[in-house]
């Protein structure tokens, strides 16, 4: 599918973010060699909106500013709809991802495109859950992510589910640091008035 403003067969435009004169920006905050940036197709780029076909090939990513810093990034999308593989029918929901991440943080832009393509995709909600996990882990390989689903009831019955990826040979205690920094992270996202198991 297509977007009003796209000619048949566009492709975006790779190279990243250009500022005067074709330059990449300037003051983006510690994220080292600009050069990495120009890998961003996604974001400042006309637009290809599709459906179906959920692809991590879609998901971009970026230097983490501060490897080495406990850190985490709490993601909160709002808006996730798939079909049920049986019925057909439109299922809604929000997906909470957070992660500690390794080198890489994913872009915002093209986790929504990639969120995007679930839409007219027929999965099980537990199976959507496990393959944002899957596909977020292979494209940024995290320290530790955790997804949560929060699905609309169907039946009367709202599911679930929880996925949770860690990094090979993670000891026990950087997996203690990384959920305090994740509990720490929802914490902060309640406070300020989000809460992902209380639908309005």
């Amino acid at each position: 599918m297509q977007h009003d403003d796209q000619e048949p067969n566009e492709t975006r435009p790779q190279g990243g973010q250009r500022g005067a004169g074709g330059q990449p920006p300037q003051g983006l905050g510690g994220l080292g060699a600009l050069g990495a940036l120009g890998a961003l197709g996604a974001l400042g780029a006309p637009t290809h909106y599709a459906y179906d076909s959920p692809s991590p090939a879609v998901l971009e990513a970026f230097p983490n500013p501060r490897p080495g810093a406990p850190w985490a990034l709490s993601l909160a999308c709002l808006e996730f709809t798939a079909l049920c593989p049986v019925t057909g029918q439109p299922d809604y929901g929000r997906l909470q991802v957070d992660y500690v991440p390794g080198e890489l943080c994913v872009e915002s832009k093209s986790l929504k495109l990639y969120l995007m393509r679930y839409r007219n995709h027929g999965a099980f909600h537990e199976a959507c859950v496990n393959q944002v996990a899957d596909d977020l882990a292979g494209v940024l390989a995290p320290r530790y992510l955790r997804v949560f689903g929060d699905f609309a009831p169907r039946g009367g019955i709202a599911i679930r589910p929880l996925a949770v990826r860690e990094a090979p040979g993670i000891s026990d205690a950087e997996r203690v640091r990384h959920l305090s920094l994740l509990s720490q992270a929802v914490e902060l996202a309640s406070s300020a008035g989000y809460n992902p198991s209380r639908r309005t």
